[in-house]
């Protein structure tokens, strides 16, 4: 027993105590005197510097299809560890919707008529076609025959994890793609983000090429401080003066050359108002 409580205590974070001394001031002192009480007055102050801060912990996110047909195809599916799913479109063309200027009148986009919805945070569930088994796309029933609508156009999602913090009383989050010169850039990239205090019904995702940016939060949703925000449903959020963001991330795969393909994104956060 006291061997396994030794090892449970090594993989507990340490736990420092921390002495503090009587603090003594440099000012006039305060005194009172009477008979039957006294009292003093003091001022106690909560001095914060202006703080903007994000934590993005997946530098690089990849979808890569080359383990689509695994050696148990065509009667296997991918696995990919929950991390990436790709389905077939439910139409045949992305269907696009003009928003407000709560939005910054920006275009909502499903790729291919496809859509997300948060299962249980952070997990999301992908509305769309059958999920595809193999690249280039194509399905054969038991018969060994061609499955119609099998050869189609496809899309793919991933997620991750966007921390901000913002002690300011408003801030927003931008995203911009910059692709390097030269090089092979995903032609078909949408992106859209979702704190978790405020997540609603499923929703699309705004498309992202090279060169444009995009304001990923609307602005009813821009208030601050962080901390307040995660407060407001610890459950999703945690206990923390950090905010956490779902950020989707999907790629259309149609007519994309082989190899590697890439797209260089910057997340800025900038609180407007303190």
């Amino acid at each position: 027993m006291r061997k396994i409580l030794a090892a449970v205590l090594a993989l507990a974070p340490l736990a420092l105590a921390q002495q503090v001394s009587p603090t003594t001031g440099n000012g006039p002192d305060a005194y009172a005197k009477g008979q039957d009480s006294a009292a003093v007055n003091q001022t106690i102050e909560l001095i914060l510097p202006k703080a903007t801060a994000l934590h993005l912990d997946v530098t690089t996110l990849t979808f890569d299809l080359t383990s689509l047909d695994g050696a148990g195809w065509p009667n296997s599916t991918p696995d990919f560890g929950g991390q990436m799913v790709c389905v077939y479109g439910l139409n045949d063309q992305d269907i696009k919707t003009q928003l407000g200027d709560n939005f910054y009148n920006q275009v909502q986009t499903l790729p291919l008529g496809t859509s997300y919805s948060v299962a249980q945070w952070p997990n999301v569930t992908i509305n769309g076609g059958g999920q595809v088994t193999a690249y280039p796309p194509i399905k054969l029933d038991k018969d060994g025959q061609l499955v119609p609508g099998s050869k189609n156009y496809f899309v793919c999602y991933r997620t991750f994890i966007l921390q901000k913090f913002s002690n300011g009383k408003k801030w927003e989050l931008q995203v911009s793609r910059n692709d390097p010169q030269g090089a092979q850039g995903i032609q078909h990239l949408y992106i859209q983000d979702n704190p978790c205090d405020t997540f609603g019904a499923a929703t699309g995702l705004y498309e992202l090429p090279n060169g444009a940016s995009l304001q990923l939060v609307p602005k009813n949703l821009q208030a601050g401080p962080t901390g307040s925000r995660s407060a407001q449903n610890p459950q999703r959020c945690g206990y923390k003066s950090w905010l956490d963001d779902l950020v989707v991330v999907a790629v259309k795969v149609n007519s994309d050359l082989w190899g590697k393909s890439t797209a260089n994104l910057t997340y800025t956060l900038a609180t407007t108002a303190w």
